[in-house]
């Protein structure tokens, strides 16, 4: 009798389309991929399915080995054996002749075909485009934290419509024609900070609920989110099928900082190498756009590169809070200086009485090669913003990134000079990088490029925003910058204070 625990049964019940199984090391992802698949290959035959992993390494040595453990232990369901004359499946090749055949096909590399006619393909994810053009009822995915978004999103999920799966009035899985078609996937992975994992099934939105839950095991975080389940859970929940000093080892023998990633399944945990180490979403993040005060000065620090977009970041100070209120990121093709102001007068700081100071990279003060001769990004700036009084207090040069870094880093953990930072829960892009920009060998910042599959152009995904951020901190805060600076390496201009009492600076 198959045995699951709690966390595991939610995924096997589950009746939506796409469900994600994130847990600690341990935690039986591959043992219930084995339970669920032999449930659609015995009770729904004719629906082909998919199990793949991010290697074909991965997938034989893995994946593959341990979910055939798994019918073999839980089911009695063993390869064939052509000298025995025994057994339940054949993989790559051409099935008996007493086998039951629903689908006929050309080549059976990379097929599973079972003694009662139920087939499932195999495959790797490094190769997803081998994929395309199957039509599959299920599919299964393992280690799916190191495969790329388009391989899931774009491939798998677009190949998810073979009719024969239905769900009926009382929730259950039917081979008749109902009006709930089910074309299921399942996603099975240890944790990892993936950004495009964490937006599909929203589960920065859950963060606090998800760390106030997965520690204090057997309490697990399980949430649908539309057509999505979500289950994570700790190493704990599956005990019962583990050594029993195996979860004890690993406190041991993993890095404390890794603890929470490889034993609890947290998904937002410290992977290693992040550049701001002390941000914290859930300690950092709030609804703080409902702050914003029209009579106090707004700041607005620029970043000009135009992918993936054109950066604007908004903030306030009140005392020794800098909130961050607002984000403007235009992409293509409105991802321009000009058209980020255009953006900003829209909004409803179109109107500001307060006056305005501007920030940025210093880059921008040379000449604008897509605009006249004799304008800069920041001229462009103050001509654009000219009726809500803007002062520039853009830098000459910028300060260095890792004492930055290191000093920011200090307000986020322990509110250095009393000073705190503050995100809204609406800079999605800023948060982004915040979380998931990774640390260089030097210090700086690891701005790694990926590349649009579409247009071919190689980009830096993260880093932006951050940069705004830095620009507007070191010079907002001047005196607390320098004196965690000392060597003055950077020069900062004379600031002209508004004239009034209620934090201006």
């Amino acid at each position: 009798m198959v045995t699951l625990s709690s966390p595991q049964a939610d995924i096997l019940e589950s009746r939506q389309q796409v469900n994600l199984f994130l847990a600690g090391q341990g935690s039986g992802k591959t043992h219930l991929a084995g339970v669920i698949s032999y449930l659609y290959l015995s009770q729904f035959p004719k629906l082909r399915g998919l199990i793949a992993a991010n290697t074909y390494s991965q997938l034989t040595r893995s994946t593959l080995f341990r979910i055939r453990e798994v019918w073999k232990q839980e089911f009695g369901v063993v390869e064939y054996d052509e000298k025995k004359k025994q057994g339940h499946y054949v993989v790559g090749k051409r099935p008996p002749r007493h086998f039951t055949v629903f689908y006929e096909f050309d080549s059976y590399n990379n097929i599973m075909c079972f003694a009662w006619g139920a087939v499932v393909y195999v495959g790797s994810l490094d190769n997803y485009k081998a994929l395309d053009g199957m039509e599959i009822g299920w599919a299964m995915l393992d280690e799916t934290k190191d495969t790329r978004e388009v391989a899931v999103k774009e491939v798998i999920v677009g190949r998810l419509r073979q009719p024969g799966l239905y769900v009926n009035e009382a929730g259950e899985l039917v081979g008749e024609l109902t009006p709930t078609p089910f074309n299921p996937l399942y996603i099975f992975t240890s944790p990892a900070k993936v950004p495009w994992l964490n937006e599909w099934f929203s589960l920065d939105q859950f963060q606090a609920e998800i760390k106030a839950t997965i520690y204090l095991p057997p309490q697990y975080f399980c949430k649908q989110v539309g057509n999505k389940l979500v289950t994570i859970s700790a190493s704990h929940l599956n005990r019962h099928n583990l050594p029993s000093n195996y979860i004890d080892n690993q406190f041991a023998n993993v890095g404390k900082d890794k603890h929470g990633m490889l034993i609890y399944g947290d998904p937002f945990a410290r992977a290693g190498g992040e550049f701001y180490k002390h941000f914290d979403r859930a300690k950092h993040v709030g609804k703080y756009a409902q702050l914003y005060d029209p009579t106090l000065p707004l700041h607005l620090s620029f970043d000009q590169n135009v992918v993936p977009y054109n950066t604007l970041t908004v903030h306030q100070i009140f005392g020794t809070k800098a909130v961050q209120l607002a984000e403007f990121c235009l992409g293509n093709p409105n991802n321009s200086t000009g058209k980020v102001c255009e953006a900003l007068l829209r909004s409803r700081f179109g109107q500001h009485e307060g006056g305005v100071f501007v920030y940025g990279d210093p880059s921008g003060n040379k000449r604008d090669t897509r605009s006249e001769e004799g304008t800069n990004d920041y001229s462009i700036i103050l001509k654009a913003l000219a009726k809500l009084r803007p002062q520039s207090r853009v830098v000459t040069k910028a300060p260095p990134v890792a004492v930055r870094g290191e000093w920011i880093n200090g307000v986020f953990e322990r509110q250095l000079d009393g000073l705190e930072f503050l995100i809204d829960e609406g800079c999605t892009n800023t948060i982004g990088d915040l979380i998931y920009l990774k640390e260089a060998p030097d210090g700086t910042k690891l701005k790694e490029k990926v590349t649009d599959e579409a247009t071919g152009v190689s980009f830096e995904k993260y880093g932006h925003c951050s940069d705004t951020l830095d620009y507007f901190y070191t010079s907002a805060f001047k005196e607390q910058w320098r004196r965690f600076h000392k060597k003055e390496t950077v020069v900062l201009p004379d600031l002209i204070l508004p004239n009034r009492s209620r934090n201006g600076y």
